[in-house]
């Protein structure tokens, strides 16, 4: 696909600044050299954050610190398009994005940009059609996102090769290093080398969905068919049911043959259980009016019972009031006994002369006494009088509750036994009913299962949907054939084999005979050797996995352009190929003095194959193709070669992000 990098953008957060922007050149390989630290690994992620990545990984501090958009210039084959997106701040990324298009090559960057007129779903979209993706996902099996359909974003793992992956031995394609985007690129690896093509898709995704109803409809058929044979295997015994519901004759026999007894059946299903059980239809208004009958009797029930309740506590009250009334009759009764002597001893000591009849000494104060008891005795005497006995209206009313008492119960037991009469009644009838309702079952039952059997002997429309299924399936199988698609896949591998043969030679690897295979299936390449496979991991040298992954990219990408309308860009961006001959750097010892390594004489002339071969390529591919290389290696390195551009040098104090946005 033509998209080729114009220019990198920068907006300063400084006010009356203006944008920083960076050349390229298509069709060339475009070189940024400079020393450490002056921004030239951040082109990487700044162009794929504008390309709508999930997140920002552009360094942050001072880049990100002073600029407040990012920008990148595409030629297209539908002209120039400006792709811009808002610096996030505190966040991880920003879906604010900013978009212009020019129809020829005289696109104008705005001076600033104070706000985003489209979001990165958008953006995503618009690029997604742009490479002119399927809009079909590879399978419709539920596998998530791994199956989902090819995206603009999938296609980064051929356009970049930062500077912890161009010599990774265990990581081959940019973001390969984490299980989502290592699975996603399994499966998009056949579509970009176009063995399965958006027909091709289509016609698997009928496949499965063909084949899906395929199952679904030998299992509809399968248990037709059980139910049928299950049905068959009752058959007696329904027969011998319908027969006590008096569905068929009293007499037809256990025995009869199976086709007389599906007859007897379809004439027992046809024959409305009224018909069958006349005269002993449900009687629902005598039904009805039991029930009522039965609730105003309930309610006659707890009306007595509430009324028997409240006599029985009344006649209880009498009861003890009576009991009371005896026991202080007989207190005072008891106490009138105890007094009478008193007046007997007064009478005595005031005829005698001897004052006391029992000792006969003389009383003198004893006799006040003695008249204080009879005075006693006479008031106990009146109370006797007053409360020996109840009113007569008590015994009165104390025996007319006990004969209302005996009235209500009589009441109540009536209403009870009414009750138990009407619902030993509407037990008979719900018996009767019991049955009926039995006997509708059964004969719904029966007329399901008959359907059922009918449905698979002599419905035929399952089973020639069956066979339209799988005739199609296997039309469909034999264009979508599968083993010729595998063939075809090993072909586009055994292609990009040989076009890597003629880069190994030239770009430093060991053994450079040796065949290199890309392996899809663990996305990483097999180093076929005399006595064994060894994969990119088990071979050593930094020099090595650096060739390796030259190698693999730039024949990918010359696979590519043979192909008529791939979507993958026609564009590679690597950062720092030379890093492995700079040892201290890898170790970790940089120091300030020393921020812009120097070569060796063995190591400039490998460099500069690295360069030569890059240069040959895109020469080669008449332009189509695209490289930037942003490297510490001077212009004495790559000098001269042909198809080599230097877009700029950052040292002397020049970097990415002028001096002027940090004062």
């Amino acid at each position: 696909m033509k998209f080729s990098i114009r220019q990198v953008v920068l907006w300063p957060k400084k006010l009356g600044l203006k944008p920083r922007t960076v050349e390229f050149r298509p069709g060339v390989v475009n070189v940024i050299t400079g020393a450490s630290q002056t921004g030239k690994s951040a082109l990487i992620p700044i162009v794929d954050y504008c390309l709508g990545s999930g997140r920002c990984a552009i360094p942050v501090s001072t880049i990100r610190d002073a600029t407040a958009w990012f920008g990148v210039v595409i030629d297209t084959a539908k002209g120039q398009l400006l792709f811009a997106r808002r610096e996030p701040g505190s966040q991880q990324s920003t879906d604010e994005m900013y978009i212009a298009e020019a129809k020829a090559d005289s696109l104008t960057i705005p001076s600033n940009i104070s706000t985003g007129n489209v979001n990165r779903t958008f953006v995503k979209h618009y690029l997604d059609e742009l490479a002119g993706l399927t809009s079909l996902d590879f399978s419709t099996d539920g596998a998530g996102t791994f199956r989902a359909r090819p995206s603009f974003r999938d296609l980064a793992a051929f356009t970049f090769q930062p500077q912890n992956v161009i010599a990774n031995p265990d990581v081959l394609f940019f973001k390969a290093d984490t299980v989502e985007h290592r699975e996603k690129l399994k499966n998009v690896f056949p579509y970009v080398l176009g063995v399965t093509t958006p027909e091709v898709i289509a016609k698997r995704l009928e496949l499965e969905e063909l084949r899906r109803e395929q199952r679904r409809l030998q299992r509809e058929i399968a248990n037709l068919r059980e139910g049928a044979n299950k049905w068959l295997t009752d058959l007696r015994i329904n027969i011998s049911r319908a027969r006590e519901f008096g569905l068929v004759p009293p007499n037809t026999p256990d025995d009869v043959s199976q086709q007389q007894g599906i007859a007897l059946l379809r004439e027992a299903v046809s024959n409305p259980p009224e018909k069958a059980t006349e005269g002993t239809e449900p009687r629902t208004p005598a039904v009805q009016k039991i029930g009522e009958e039965i609730i105003k009797l309930r309610d006659q029930e707890q009306e007595q019972a509430l009324a028997l309740s409240q006599l029985r506590q009344r006649w209880l009250e009498m009861s003890k009031l009576r009991e009371a009334a005896m026991a202080y009759s007989k207190a005072l009764h008891t106490e009138e006994e105890r007094l009478a002597i008193s007046r007997w001893l007064l009478q005595e000591a005031t005829h005698s002369k001897s004052d006391c009849p029992v000792c006969g000494n003389e009383l003198q104060s004893p006799k006040d006494q003695l008249a204080s008891l009879v005075a006693g005795l006479d008031e106990v005497e009146r109370n006797s009088t007053t409360f020996r006995t109840l009113p007569p209206t008590f015994d009165r009313d104390y025996a007319r509750v006990r004969s209302n008492i005996a009235e209500t119960t009589e009441r109540l037991k009536d209403a009870q036994r009414r009750i138990s009469a009407l619902q030993e009644a509407s037990e008979v009838e719900r018996k009767r009913r019991y049955t009926e309702l039995n006997t509708s079952r059964f004969v719904g039952r029966l007329e399901a299962d008959l359907a059922q059997y009918d449905r698979y002997v002599t419905d035929l429309s399952l089973h020639a949907r069956l066979e339209e299924i799988s005739g199609d399936i296997q039309r469909l199988t034999q264009e979508v054939d599968e083993a010729a698609l595998r063939a075809k896949l090993d072909r586009a591998v055994l292609r990009i084999t040989t076009l890597m043969s003629e880069l190994l030679p030239v770009l430093g690897v060991e053994n450079p005979t040796d065949p290199a295979a890309l392996s899809i299936s663990e996305l990483t390449l097999k180093i076929k050797r005399a006595e064994r496979e060894d994969f990119l991991w088990e071979v050593g040298s930094g020099s090595n996995w650096l060739g390796y992954h030259l190698a693999v990219m730039i024949a990918l990408h010359s696979f590519f352009l043979r192909i008529h309308a791939n979507p993958v860009p026609a564009f590679l961006m690597i950062d720092q190929p030379s890093q492995v001959y700079f040892p201290r750097k890898l170790a970790g010892r940089q120091t300030k003095e020393n921020l812009d390594p120097k070569l060796g004489d063995d190591d400039v002339v490998r460099v500069r194959l690295l360069f030569d071969t890059m240069a040959r390529t895109v020469s080669k591919l008449s332009g189509t193709m695209q490289i930037i290389v942003l490297d510490h290696a001077s212009e004495a390195v790559w000098g001269g070669i042909k198809s080599i551009h230097k877009v700029e040098e950052w040292r002397g104090g020049k970097k990415l992000i002028p001096e002027n946005w940090l004062t």
